[in-house]
């Protein structure tokens, strides 16, 4: 049995929290097979969520051109886990498409997001498949619910554990609370401008447009429309500022856990 160590606590507080970071390569599920037959793909798990016993999820899928788009829809449709695969909407330009799939797992295996929240572990961010493994950041409320949840995921296939650590919640929540108020202070013109940017992919990488053709779009010259997304840049990664926190002392916090 796994047992995680103990992380150190940055504050006292009355209520354990954990955040519990992990990779797993999920026997049996389409997300362990997808990068050998699309090696190119990578695929973020939006939302899932169980609907009298059918598991439906909502995935965004980058790295897929024209040529191949109706092919891994079809695969994901075939997967032994999987009753349906439906393109919601795709995007050639940025090679992004968004698909909705559905399945029983009338096999050996289940989702990992049965498995988390049947063990009180909540993801804080979507889940990514990369290189044929799922990747979870999940907050959980003890390290007993740490272990159990650890167990039952080794039963669905080969789990890392990246980190184990005590999360910074009250920076969390002020570093949220700034980076609203820092779009709500966007003027109008900067919203739009930085809306238009980030449709046409100005902050893609690698990026699908430029300043230049940025301002064709908006009829204003370049240096208008650098200007503004520089303002509104600045502004909201002065918001960001306070989640990164010391880099220091998180890069000392990492080494403890």
């Amino acid at each position: 049995m796994w047992t995680p160590s103990e992380p150190r606590s940055n504050c006292d507080t009355g209520l354990t929290m954990l955040e519990y970071t992990f990779s797993i390569e999920h026997d049996g599920c389409w997300t362990q097979s997808v990068n050998a037959v699309f090696p190119d793909v990578t695929a973020t798990i939006l939302h899932s969520y169980r609907l009298t016993g059918t598991s439906i999820t909502m995935i965004e899928v980058n790295g897929v051109d024209d040529g191949t788009i109706d092919e891994l829809v079809d695969w994901l449709a075939d997967h032994p886990v999987m009753n349906a695969s439906r393109l919601v909407s795709y995007d050639a330009d940025r090679g992004r498409a968004f698909v909705s799939l559905e399945g029983d797992y009338d096999t050996d295996t289940e989702p990992v997001l049965n498995v988390l929240l049947r063990n009180n572990a909540f993801p804080t961010v979507p889940a990514t498949v990369i290189r044929g493994r799922e990747n979870w950041n999940v907050l959980v409320s003890s390290h007993e619910e740490v272990s159990r949840t650890h167990e039952e995921l080794q039963e669905l296939g080969s789990v890392d554990v990246e980190a184990l650590r005590q999360p910074n919640t009250d920076r969390l929540l002020t570093g949220l609370t700034e980076l609203k108020e820092a779009v709500q202070n966007l003027s109008p013109r900067q919203r739009e401008l930085l809306s238009l940017a980030i449709e046409e992919g100005y902050y893609d990488s690698p990026r699908s447009c430029n300043i230049e053709e940025l301002a064709e779009l908006d009829s204003a010259n370049m240096s208008t429309v650098g200007e503004h997304l520089r303002r509104s840049e600045a502004k909201i990664l002065n918001g960001v500022a306070t989640m990164l926190g010391d880099p220091e002392k998180t890069a000392e916090q990492g080494e403890r856990s």
